[in-house]
């Protein structure tokens, strides 16, 4: 199908453009540029508030400064005693220094080393437990040293060594004894292992229990115990090479008195080096020395490799349990810090009467100063050079602004400037007054990139905290952090669409700020000063709670269309909507696909989506005053315009739902955005449906148009704009069958009636000065058919049933289930 919406179409069927150029003109408030004298006198006056912010430390400046020649000779006029507060700071900062941090012990670090030490020792216990208990035969057959060689024998080893035992038996033949295996070497207590099985051997046969049925004899019961524990304590030892540090076999040989003691010496050593103390920062082989010093005193089961090889163990659990215990105690630092303060006596300069304080051409010292200063000779004054010197820098810093706000920001209003340096001048003013640690920089890009966005938040931001050393002492510790968490919040606080996500943002910001000051100092002094760093986090934060509050204040008071705000608007509980879907739910209804049509295209269209969706449900609030008169509240009923029977009256009331929705806008205080979209969703478009009656009523008398055309004005931004071609498309898409389902036939068709309405307000010249373009139409004409086919989406039709009389339960609890979901199986 041929597209309407074409330059060449529109010039054939305009034959009136001269008529509605005409009107458009006398509809249209665009406002023209402020006169020249306006422009400049709102420069000056931001110049002047900027410099006269900026310029505050030159108001009462003095002129006789450091460094200086005296003009004349200066005399005491009397004695006096005179502190040198710089002086006194020095020592006082001396004396902050020389004080020792106080330092306590950290209870839940100790009880973490503890835990963790228990743990160690507990998965120790568990594969101890899984090897079975020691001794595991009677020490009266075994003893507990050979039942240790024994359990410890791979398949490999056991076999050989149960053939010499048997060998040795039979010859009849008696090992030697051998002097007690202390030493512990292999091949003694292999030889105390064959004597005593061969002993146990020999009484079985002494007894005549060797006889016996195969099995059930002393010794061979005694072998099926030994090798039930070698099972055991091989299957134990993978499990102790698993664990973190590997423990050594010689654990599962310890007595369970042995492993207590054990475990009690680890604990002793753990509580010693935790009552001495674990300071962070400590070296490694510091800390190994301390260790391996508790260690050196105590004694450990077993011979002497054993003992070292459990000293190793628990060397290297102390190792992995250790942490720093050792804290900074602030309350006794604090009180330190007080008493070494008060030790510190003022530095006085005392002046006698008439005393000489400088003469003429001397140069003037800091110590001269301080006295001139004292009895008001530096000669205080206004400097008008520095404040021109401020002014200059403020109105370059302008020079910049001005061309950046134009372009990224081109529509503010003079409210919004206005609000932009009140902001902005809050900043150097805290920062001149405290110090510019205390500036509120973070509220400023809170503020402003929540409410025009991150291009010109971070312009102001990062103005202001250039200017900021005018007023105030400053160096990298201090500006950096600062800048960095203003940055993050301007950049970011134009994303946000809650108030929740605005405070999110404010602790992020603060984080952002506390982690820089931390980097800076860290990279310039070496260090870092954790309570300065949590002051510079904590102060963000302040000020972004102080701007999060004060942030709906200002919205209201400078009539702001934030993203939030909006969002918060569109909330279908605010009093206002909840009354039109009461007192005029038809039209609530119309209001709502609107909307979603309004909104649609406004995301292809890249515009302002909230502003849209929010214009556009209450755009016809002032229909509720009088709903009965609106065809989608009548719900059927009389039409009330046939009781009129009077085309002008049934204009008039048509045309009275823009005028009390702007009175209904201003009693609810929305902001002017949004109140644009009552009159400018209706523009001058006339009310056809009454001006044919009219004409029909009139027969040959010409009727004039105005009475039955809204008063306007048209459509001023492509958001309105979108609003009343949806508003026109809503009824008509609405009305359209669907038949023959959704093919590309059906579809054209959807654009075409589309196109058509476009085609009538562009000919009407309603769209003139909403910068729309016939490329935007296409796309609004495309957003809607989509919508359209969204909200008239095919459905699966569901055929209706008739039980069947008389079914039992089970088969009536059956046919109540859908054809599509119960196929039959058959049946008997």
């Amino acid at each position: 199908m041929k597209n309407p919406l074409t330059p060449k179409a529109l010039r054939a069927t305009d034959a009136n453009a001269e008529h509605w150029t005409r009107r458009r003109q006398a509809a249209s408030p665009r406002k023209s540029r402020p006169p020249l004298s306006e422009r400049i006198a709102g420069y000056a006056l931001a110049l002047l508030s900027l410099t006269a912010v900026h310029g505050i430390r030159y108001y009462n400046e003095p002129q006789l400064t450091v460094g200086s020649r005296s003009p004349q000779t200066f005399l005491a006029p009397a004695a006096a005693e005179i502190e040198d507060v710089e002086a006194t700071q020095a020592r006082q900062a001396e004396a902050r220094r020389r004080v020792v941090q106080a330092l306590k012990i950290n209870s839940t670090a100790n009880d973490s080393m503890r835990q963790n030490l228990e743990g160690l020792l507990a998965e120790v216990e568990a594969i101890r437990q899984e090897a079975g208990p020691l001794p595991y035969v009677s020490v009266q057959l075994l003893s507990l040293p050979t039942q240790i060689y024994l359990r410890q024998l791979s398949p490999e080893e056991w076999e050989p060594f149960q053939a010499r035992v048997r060998q040795e038996a039979i010859r009849g033949a008696t090992p030697s004894p051998s002097e007690e295996p202390s030493s512990g070497r292999p091949e003694q207590l292999e030889q105390r292992a064959k004597q005593e099985l061969v002993e146990v051997w020999q009484r079985a046969w002494l007894d005549g229990s060797a006889t016996q049925m195969a099995g059930t004899d002393p010794y061979t019961q005694l072998i099926a115990q030994v090798e039930a524990a070698q099972r055991r304590y091989q299957a134990a030892l993978p499990a102790l090479e698993q664990l973190t540090p590997p423990v050594p076999a010689t654990v599962l040989n310890l007595a369970d008195a042995d492993w207590q003691h054990l475990q009690t010496l680890s604990r002793r050593v753990l509580e010693r080096l935790q009552k001495i103390g674990i300071v962070d920062g400590l070296p490694r082989e510091v800390r190994a020395e301390g260790i391996q010093a508790q260690l050196d005193d105590l004694m450990f089961p077993g011979n002497a490799a054993q003992r070292q090889e459990l000293q190793g163990l628990v060397y290297q659990w102390l190792q992995q349990v250790l942490i720093p215990n050792v804290e900074v105690d602030p309350q006794r630092t604090e009180q330190r810090i007080r008493a070494e303060l008060e030790k510190v006596e003022p530095v006085l300069i005392s002046v006698a009467e008439n005393q000489v304080i400088v003469r003429a051409d001397q140069v003037i010292t800091p110590e001269i100063f301080l006295i001139l200063d004292h009895f008001g000779l530096t000669q205080r004054g206004i400097n008008i050079w520095g404040l021109v010197g401020v002014a200059g820098v403020m109105g370059m810093g302008l020079a910049v602004f001005v061309p950046l706000q134009q372009r990224l920001r081109p529509g503010l209003r003079r409210r919004d400037r206005v609000l932009i340096l009140m902001v902005s001048l809050t900043a150097p003013l805290l920062a001149a007054l405290f110090k510019l640690e205390f500036s509120s920089l973070p509220a400023v890009g809170l503020l402003l990139g929540s409410f025009y966005g991150a291009g010109l938040g971070l312009v102001v931001v990062v103005g202001q905290a250039l200017f900021l050393p005018l007023v105030s002492s400053a160096n990298l510790l201090t500006v950096v952090p600062l800048l960095s968490g203003s940055v993050v919040a301007s950049a970011l606080a134009g994303r946000s669409r809650s108030r929740e996500e605005l405070a999110l943002l404010g602790g992020g910001a603060a984080a952002v700020q506390m982690l820089a000051y931390g980097a800076v100092s860290l990279a310039a002094t070496g260090g870092i000063d954790l309570l300065a760093m949590a002051l510079a986090g904590g102060t963000s934060l302040g000020w972004s709670i102080v701007a999060l509050g004060a942030s709906p204040y200002l919205e209201r008071l400078f009539d702001l269309a934030t993203p939030i705000r909006l969002i918060e608007l569109s909330n279908p509980n605010r009093t206002l909507l909840r009354r039109l879907a009461a007192e005029a739910p038809g039209t609530f209804q119309h209001t709502l696909f609107v909307a979603t049509l309004a909104e649609r295209a406004a995301q292809k269209l890249n515009l302002n989506v909230e502003l849209v969706r929010t214009g556009t449900l209450y755009h016809d609030i002032g229909k509720m005053l009088q709903a009965r008169y609106f065809i989608e509240n009548q719900m059927g009923s009389l039409n009330p315009h046939a009781q009129l029977d009077d085309p002008y009256r049934s204009a008039q009331i048509i045309k009275a739902h823009v005028s009390d929705g702007l009175r209904l806008a201003k009693q609810y205080n929305l902001p002017t955005a949004v109140q644009a979209f009552i009159p400018e969703h209706q523009g001058t478009i006339l009310i056809a449906y009454f001006y044919h009656q009219a004409q029909m009523k009139a027969g040959d008398q010409p009727v004039p148009e105005e009475p039955f055309r809204y008063d306007g004005p048209i459509p001023q931004s492509k958001e309105t704009g979108v609003v009343m071609m949806a508003d026109a498309c809503e009824a008509a898409l609405r009305s359209m069958t669907l038949s023959d389902g959704f093919g590309p036939d059906v579809v054209e068709r959807a654009k075409a009636v589309v196109r058509k309405i476009a085609q009538a307000r562009w000919q009407d010249g309603q769209l003139v000065d909403s910068g729309l373009t016939l490329e935007d139409l296409e796309v609004v004409a495309d957003a809607f058919v989509e919508v359209w086919r969204e909200s008239n989406h095919e459905r699966i039709p569901y055929p209706s049933f008739t039980p069947a009389p008389s079914l039992p339960e089970t088969a009536s609890a059956q046919a109540q289930i859908p054809v599509a979901m119960s196929h039959s199986t058959g049946s008997p």
